[in-house]
């Protein structure tokens, strides 16, 4: 019979977690913070999805140029494997010439941007190769990997990304251990 107490306590401890803890509001819903939850510094007024309903093309593309982003799909956008962390896509992709560059979609405009730092970790079994990447300004910016940064299958790839104000966050990557078939 002492046993029964402490049964009870111990189970009443393990499940208070889930009864206590509550998920943060996904994207779209009220409470959720692109600046807080995306690492951003600036971003337009959070709104659900169908809140764009009625607004001008122009509107409409201010929030695109704001770092605003509707998608958070896991699908490649450039050929490579993507990570979904936070509901922010990341995407990390090696050309045919071997350079590695990974592709982050929310990321904050202009001087912000360039705040941005991330760095690469390659695990290669036992071995592991850090580099710091480089931003590549454009349409779809991008950070590069150092030349000597080279992916084969198996690695496993963690970047961390961690902009000027806010928390950083960490995108994990396997390298495929075979080709896909296309």
């Amino acid at each position: 019979m002492k046993l029964l107490p402490t049964l009870l306590i111990a189970c009443g401890l393990l499940a208070s977690p889930m009864v206590l803890a509550e998920e943060p509001p996904k994207h779209g819903e009220t409470g959720h913070d692109h600046a807080k939850d995306h690492g951003q510094t600036t971003t337009p007024e959070t709104k659900p999805e169908d809140a764009h309903k009625g607004e001008s093309a122009e509107d409409h593309a201010k929030h695109e140029q704001e770092g605003h982003d509707h998608a958070h799909d896991d699908k490649p956008h450039h050929g490579g494997i993507v990570a979904v962390v936070d509901e922010i896509h990341h995407e990390l992709v090696t050309a045919e010439d071997g350079k590695v560059s990974l592709y982050i979609e929310g990321l904050p405009q202009g001087d912000a941007l360039k705040a941005v730092k991330v760095r690469l970790t390659v695990l290669k079994g036992k071995d592991k190769q850090e580099a710091d990447l480089t931003l590549v300004e454009g349409d779809e910016p991008r950070f590069d990997a150092p030349a000597e940064v080279k992916l084969v299958a198996g690695d496993k790839v963690v970047a961390m990304i961690q902009p000027a104000e806010g928390k950083p966050r960490m995108a994990k990557f396997e390298m495929p251990t075979e080709t896909p078939a296309k």
